[in-house]
C-alpha cells in the first residue's frame, strides 16, 4: 500500500531544476507518454508549451477532455500535424537567403543558419520563450517531427544537409541559451544519441499479467535529482496520469474510517470500504470469500483490508469470530480499526480463536476476547470445551440487520489443528469447505478465508468462494484482482480521514 502521486517525486524534483534542462521519455505506442507529458506541463510553475506532431490538437482535447478547461490550464498547444515543409524546401529557402544570412559575425552567421534549419514548428516555439521565465516545452512526439521534416528516418544522404543529430545537437545548444526545460517524446524504444545528451531518461511501458493490464514507468537517468525509487505504476483513469510509492512501515502508514454503506440491501454486507464496494462488490450472506496472498505480502496488508468489514460489522451489532495469523495479536486488530468503534463493543462483540499461549505470552486487556483451543492434559491432546460455544456466539449475534463475520487466517487455523493434535492432511483439506459452508450457510454470517496460494488448504477452497480474491507485492507496491468473479487489476493506496484505503484501477 502507498501513497497516489499525480507524477513520482523525482520528476517534480527534476522540473524544480534551474533551466536549461533536457529529459526523453521513450516508450511504444499507447504505453502512457503523452498522458505523462501532459501531467508534467500541469506540473511545472513556469510557461508551458506543447508541440503535437502525431495527434492533432482537436483529437488530444477529446483523449484529454479536462486539458480543454479555463484555456488549456495555461498550457500553450502548437499544432505541427498539418505541417507540410520539408528539409528540400527548407534547403532551396535557405539557400536563396544565404547572401542576406552571411554577415561578418561568423558566429552570429552559424548560429542563425542553425536556427533557420530546425523544424518550423521548433522555430515558433523559439520565438515564444521568454529568456527570463522558466519554461517547459514538450515535443510529442520528436520521432514524427524530426523524421518528417528530414523525409526519411535514417536523415538525408547529402553532406550539405544536417542530419538528425546535428538537429539535436543544434536544439540543445539554443535551448542552452534560456532558462527551459524541454523534453523529448520518442516512439522508438532503442537507444539513441539523445540518450547520452540528455539529462533525464524515462521508459514507459506496459504489460500483461495473467490477462491483466500493467503499466510501469522506469526512470533511468536525472542528473542532479536522488532517485530513490526508478520504478513506478501506473494508471491513466480518467486520462490522468497516477503513479503509486512504495509501502511504507507499518506504523508510517495513514489509514482512515470504514466508509458508512449508502443503503442497506438484503442479503448482503457491506465490506465497510466504498473502494472494495465499487471494485468487487458487497460481500454476500451465507456464502465465503477466498483471498489467496503472495508469501512477500506484509502480514498487515490483509488485516488493512479486514479492518473496515470489521468495524461495520460491530458497528451495526454483528458478532465476529477471528481465528488470525500466528504474529497476529488481538491488540493489533484493533489497532487497524483506527478507533472506527468503541472499545466496549470491540471486546464484547468479538472472539479471537488461538492456540494455547507460549510461555512468554503475557496478560493483555483483550484476554476476555480470546477462546484458546487444543492443548494437553497428561501428554494426551483435548478438545476445547467451548468449541459450541463459539457456533452459538456468532449465530445468536447475527440477524438479518446486524449480519455476522467469521475469519479464518489458514496459518491459524494450522497452528490450531497442531495444537489439538490434528494434521492437516489432504482429507482435512477437502473437508474444510463444507466446514466453512455449514457454520454460514442459511445463516446472515460471511465467511473469510485468507492464506498462501500455495497451501493445501486453498484449492478446496476455492471452487466454493463466491469472490475469490489475489494479492501480491511487486516492487513495494500492493496488487490486488479478482478472479471470479474477474476485475482489471488494482493497487493498494493509503487511506484517508474518509476512506480506510483507496483501490487504483490499472488502465
Amino acid at each position: 500500500m502507498g501513497a497516489a502521486l499525480p507524477i513520482p517525486r523525482e520528476l517534480v524534483d527534476f522540473l524544480k531544476l534551474p533551466g536549461p534542462q533536457s529529459m526523453l521519455l521513450r516508450g511504444p505506442p499507447g504505453s502512457g507518454k503523452t498522458s505523462l507529458s501532459l501531467a508534467l506541463l500541469q506540473t511545472f510553475p513556469g510557461a508551458r508549451h506543447f508541440v503535437t506532431n502525431r495527434v492533432p490538437s482537436d483529437d488530444v482535447l477529446l483523449a484529454f477532455p479536462w486539458l480543454g478547461e479555463n484555456g488549456h490550464l495555461g498550457i500553450e498547444v502548437l499544432d505541427n500535424t498539418d505541417a507540410n515543409a520539408d528539409l528540400a524546401q527548407a534547403t532551396r529557402a535557405l539557400m536563396r537567403s544565404e547572401p542576406t544570412v552571411l554577415s561578418d559575425d561568423d558566429q552570429a552567421t552559424r548560429e542563425l543558419k542553425e536556427f533557420l534549419w530546425l523544424p518550423g514548428p521548433l522555430q515558433e516555439a523559439w520565438s515564444r520563450l521568454d529568456p527570463e521565465q522558466p519554461t517547459l516545452l514538450v515535443i510529442d512526439s520528436w520521432d514524427a517531427l524530426v523524421e518528417g521534416y528530414l523525409g526519411r528516418r535514417d536523415g538525408p544522404a547529402s553532406p550539405d544537409l544536417p542530419t538528425r543529430g546535428e538537429i539535436e545537437r543544434s536544439l540543445l545548444r539554443r535551448m542552452g541559451q534560456v532558462r527551459a526545460h524541454v523534453l523529448f517524446v520518442l516512439e522508438r524504444e532503442e537507444q539513441t544519441q539523445l540518450d547520452y545528451l540528455v539529462n533525464g531518461v524515462a521508459v514507459t511501458s506496459r504489460e500483461v499479467v495473467e490477462g491483466r493490464l500493467e503499466r510501469w514507468l522506469t526512470i533511468l537517468k536525472l542528473r542532479g535529482v536522488r532517485i530513490e525509487n526508478p520504478l513506478y505504476p501506473f494508471s491513466l483513469e480518467s486520462a490522468h496520469f497516477e503513479c503509486i510509492v512504495p509501502v511504507r512501515p507499518y506504523h508510517q502508514l495513514r489509514g482512515g474510517r470504514f466508509n458508512p454503506a449508502p443503503d442497506a440491501l438484503p442479503g448482503l454486507l457491506w465490506p465497510g470500504s466504498r473502494a472494495f464496494a465499487e471494485s468487487f462488490g458487497r460481500l454476500p450472506l451465507g456464502k465465503s470469500t477466498l483471498v489467496e496472498v503472495e508469501n512477500d505480502v506484509p502480514n498487515q496488508i490483509p488485516h488493512l483490508l479486514l479492518a473496515p468489514m470489521l468495524a461495520h460489522t460491530i458497528e451495526h451489532n454483528g458478532r465476529v469470530i477471528y481465528v488470525p495469523d500466528g504474529s497476529t495479536l488481538p491488540e493489533d486488530v484493533w489497532e487497524a480499526l483506527h478507533g472506527s468503534v468503541e472499545r466496549r463493543r470491540f471486546l464484547s462483540q468479538v472472539r479471537f480463536l488461538l492456540p494455547p499461549a507460549g510461555p512468554n505470552e503475557g496478560k493483555s486487556e483483550f484476554d476476555s476476547t480470546i477462546v484458546r483451543l487444543g492443548g494437553t492434559a497428561d501428554g494426551m491432546p483435548v478438545s476445547p470445551a467451548d468449541d459450541i460455544g463459539m457456533d452459538q456466539f456468532l449465530r445468536s449475534g447475527s440477524t438479518a440487520d446486524s449480519p455476522g463475520l467469521f475469519v479464518v487466517f489458514l496459518q491459524g487455523l494450522v497452528a490450531i489443528t497442531t495444537a489439538m493434535g490434528m494434521a492437516v492432511t489432504p482429507e482435512v483439506a477437502q473437508r474444510l469447505p463444507g466446514q466453512i459452508q455449514a457454520a454460514v450457510r442459511g445463516s446472515p454470517i460471511h465467511a473469510i478465508a485468507i492464506g498462501p496460494s500455495h497451501s493445501p488448504l486453498v484449492e478446496p477452497l476455492r471452487s466454493t468462494a463466491a469472490l475469490r480474491l489475489h494479492v501480491r507485492q511487486v516492487q513495494g507496491r500492493i496488487f490486488l484482482h479478482g478472479s471470479d468473479p474477474w476485475t482489471p487489476t488494482f493497487v493498494l493506496t493509503e487511506g484517508h480521514d474518509n476512506a480506510p484505503y483507496g483501490l487504483l484501477r490499472i488502465v
